[in-house]
């Protein structure tokens, strides 16, 4: 059986996470119902819960992509990075800089 006041407690508080792009909150909302969210069924005969359902498959898979832009935006930077410091480390100078 579907909790509904737990699904749509989740839905809004992740949808609020998603609008204020505060990837820490959710992280922490997906890790804290993770059981929950692997344990939901859509359910045959209830068609309004089927349709809150659908609203938090929509808010998950929106915070799912800002999290993996995120994550792709960190890496791009280390990149940037990484390639700074290596091409900085050629010249004589550096190495006995401090």
């Amino acid at each position: 059986m579907l909790d509904l006041s737990r699904l749509t407690k989740l839905t809004e508080d992740l949808e609020q996470a998603v609008l204020s792009e505060d990837i820490d909150e959710i992280q922490r909302l997906c890790s804290e119902n993770s059981d929950f969210i692997f344990s939901i069924q859509p359910e045959k005969k209830n068609t309004s819960a089927n349709q809150q359902l659908k609203s938090f498959i929509d808010i998950h898979q929106s915070a799912t992509l800002l999290v993996k832009q995120t994550h792709q935006t960190v890496q791009n930077q280390l990149y940037q990075s990484i390639k700074t410091r290596k091409s900085v480390s050629k010249y004589k100078g550096v190495k006995h800089a401090e």
